[in-house]
């Protein structure tokens, strides 16, 4: 997979969200890497979590050409995770390549996103 998509879009979000970009992932067949991730999200995780998540994102790569299969919308362009300290991203290239993004859960709430104003409106 090549670097530059993964990278422009690690830039793209530096610049967007500055510090509350926590990490990036890129993936393919060969395996995963880990593009950028803030110092004290690298300290949160030791190498045998790391992998475990490279394994998840690999994994849920793998059933893009499924879940396009199942909906008649076209093709799977991203997943959203929203946890309470973070929302993670996916971005499927492919069955076997993809980048990841994690970015703290208060963003959406400092962007007044179309998602964040409807969690709020959920948990009323």
């Amino acid at each position: 997979m090549s670097e530059k998509p993964a990278e422009a879009l690690t830039e793209f979000l530096r610049e967007r969200v500055g510090d509350h970009l926590r990490s990036v992932v890129r993936y393919d067949e060969d395996g995963a890497e880990l593009v950028y991730v803030r110092d004290d999200v690298a300290e949160r995780y030791s190498t045998a979590a790391t992998e475990r998540v490279f394994q998840d994102v690999r994994l849920e790569g793998m059933g893009k050409p499924h879940q396009e299969g199942l909906y008649d919308h076209g093709s799977l362009n991203c997943t959203v995770r929203s946890f309470d300290d973070a929302v993670e991203m996916h971005f499927p290239h492919d069955e076997t390549t993809g980048v990841a993004v994690s970015l703290d859960g208060e963003v959406f709430a400092i962007n007044n996103t179309f998602i964040g104003e409807c969690l709020e409106r959920a948990q009323e």
